[in-house]
């Protein structure tokens, strides 16, 4: 059985959203669309929204715009550089019709969107029918990828806003991806270069500050939500109450899905394939690595852009299988100064409330299926953490038994390759589970108001693929109340959860009608033999929350303080 990438995984989750157009049906540029002014760059004008990008009837027309510059673009003489300036001025009024292009990435996972390197632009999507001088509860949204792949138009906010029982807003946006914003390198540390993919989403946190208004939207109640990168991206910003953010933060509450601050690991500049990476990508180009910093530059900012995305995405093809991805956030580049773990142990974070979830399954359908032996085992975590030392190993050869020598181990009964359900546990333990229990103990612990969420529901028919288990991204489409998931009434539940949280910060407040509370996460139920409770989210009537218990003693080993240094969390 062959192992699909990650963004494989993703793509089939978001059931080609990522690929759609709004066709000509479903809009209407009407003479009563809002025209917005943007203060010092002008004026745009949206349309009538009646379809979902999947081509699903919405229960509400949207008013949208679609494609809006927040940026002047990092492209020519500006690849490379971190942004300083909002869009150049214009006159007359620009049509916002149509999404603009999407950021330079693998062609194989764009489908046939229009890509350049001209495209940092926001979609806006707001419930029609309301005055513009309401200003709405707005979910601001990154999209995942793994910092490589994807873009904006990847979640449906149409859906999202046209869903919702309350009114609130959406806005989606792309932002440098792969080596054109994460390229970690010596070169990038002396020019102060590294993490322009974070620094981008940052810039348009602050734009937004600025010209949420203009929509109708509420720049003091904005959820800053996202999925797996954006996740990540997102507990970037909420855990870094520190420097020029300490008591700023620019949104009101945070939304992970299946990420946290010390998901997967993100190594600092000395990562041993960082060289490696970035000398491969200089050789293929045909620039001297051993040049003065000026001219590496220069021949960086010279080289044609479609080489730029053929060797990018040569590298990170090469290394999907093991997990070891290139293009990433560097620990102590800007933004990410400081390290998860430390964040969590200081309490660098903003007190807002926080939703986490994971997924059942993180690691399955995605983590290598060839692994046989208890030595592929070991070396597979050694290539992805070579820093873990000779306990480590030891102890987690022990939290996961080998199948082979113990065929009685949660782990056995592989559907492929011996080590898969081992593998793929491990994984999901390190790099999503684990970390989503430390945000949600860590917040709780203080006094935050905290949900936690374990998503067990398949966005795949269970009689064909019941061996994926509930992967990564499964719950991908449901947030947005997809009508075209397997099961459509946990959409209807699972999407008032989050919509009634951007709306009121409480996700009870507008659950779905007959839906259960979802208690408060409460680390410090443990303390007197209780237990914190969780919310599951499963088909049929099997919505309930559950004891949070499952592997403590895996996650003890994940999240030790000292240990994590080693993990470069």
């Amino acid at each position: 059985m062959v192992q699909p990438s990650l963004g494989a995984i993703v793509s089939s989750a978001l059931l080609g959203s990522i690929s759609g157009h709004h066709s000509g049906s479903d809009r209407n540029v009407a003479g009563d669309t809002p025209i917005v002014n943007l203060t010092n760059i002008g004026q745009y004008r949206g349309f009538s929204l009646s379809e979902s990008i999947s081509g699903s009837v919405l229960p509400r027309n949207i008013d949208a715009w679609l494609g809006v510059d927040y940026a002047l673009q990092p492209d020519g003489e500006r690849r490379f550089k971190p942004l300083e300036q909002p869009p150049e001025r214009f006159d007359g009024i620009r049509e916002a019709d149509s999404f603009g292009p999407i950021c330079t990435q693998d062609k194989s996972y764009a489908y046939a969107n229009e890509q350049s390197e001209a495209c940092l632009n926001f979609n806006v999507y707001r419930p029609a029918g309301i005055s513009m001088s309401q200003k709405l509860p707005t979910l601001v949204w990154i999209h995942g990828g793994a910092f490589s792949l994807y873009s904006g138009r990847s979640m449906d906010g149409g859906s999202f806003v046209a869903s919702s029982e309350q009114p609130v807003m959406v806005v989606t946006f792309n932002y440098r991806l792969n080596s054109l914003g994460f390229l970690p390198s010596r070169l990038f540390e002396r020019l102060g270069l590294l993490n322009l993919g974070l620094r981008d989403q940052h810039f348009f946190l602050q734009f937004l500050q600025t010209h949420l208004h203009s929509f109708g939207g509420d720049p003091d109640q904005i959820t800053l939500g996202g999925l797996s990168a954006g996740s990540h991206s997102a507990a970037f910003e909420y855990f870094h109450n520190y420097g020029d953010d300490e008591g700023t933060p620019l949104f009101a509450r945070a939304l992970l899905q299946s990420g946290a601050i010390t998901a997967r690991a993100f190594p600092d500049i000395t990562y041993p394939r960082y060289e490696s990476d970035f000398r491969e990508l200089m050789n293929h180009l045909g620039c001297d690595i051993d040049d003065i910093d000026e001219k590496q530059i220069n021949c960086l900012r010279d080289a044609p852009i479609g080489k730029i995305e053929q060797v990018s995405s040569k590298i990170y093809a090469e290394s999907e299988s093991n997990l070891n991805w290139p293009w990433q956030p560097v620990l102590g580049g800007p933004r990410l100064e400081r390290p998860g773990s430390r964040c969590y142990r200081e309490g660098d974070f903003h007190h807002l409330p926080i939703i986490t979830t994971h997924t059942t399954d993180e690691g399955k359908y995605y983590t290598p299926g060839h692994l046989e032996t208890n030595d592929d085992f070991l070396q597979f975590w050694q290539r992805l953490s070579p820093y873990l030392n000779v306990t480590d190993l030891a102890i987690l050869n022990e939290l996961y038994p080998d199948p082979v020598a113990h065929p009685d181990s949660t782990w056995a009964q592989s559907p492929n390759s011996t080590q898969y359900n081992r593998v793929s546990g491990s994984w999901s333990d390190m790099a999503y589970m684990c970390p989503s229990r430390e945000t949600a103990s860590t917040t709780s612990n203080i006094g935050v108001p905290t949900w936690r969420l374990r998503f067990n529901t398949p966005n795949h028919p269970l009689e064909a693929h019941g061996w994926r288990g509930i992967p990564h991204a499964s719950d991908a489409a449901y947030i947005w109340n997809e009508s075209n998931v397997p099961f459509p009434e946990v959409a209807h539940v699972y999407h008032a959860y989050m919509a009634s949280f951007v709306a009121s910060g409480d996700p009870n407040k507008f659950r779905f009608k007959g839906s259960p509370e979802w208690p408060q996460y409460r680390a410090s139920d443990r303390l007197d033999g209780r237990c914190p409770q969780q919310l599951a989210v499963s088909p049929g009537n099997n919505l309930k929350a559950e004891c949070d218990n499952a592997r403590l003693s895996h996650c003890e080993f994940w999240n030790d303080g000292e240990r994590a240094l080693r993990l470069n969390k």
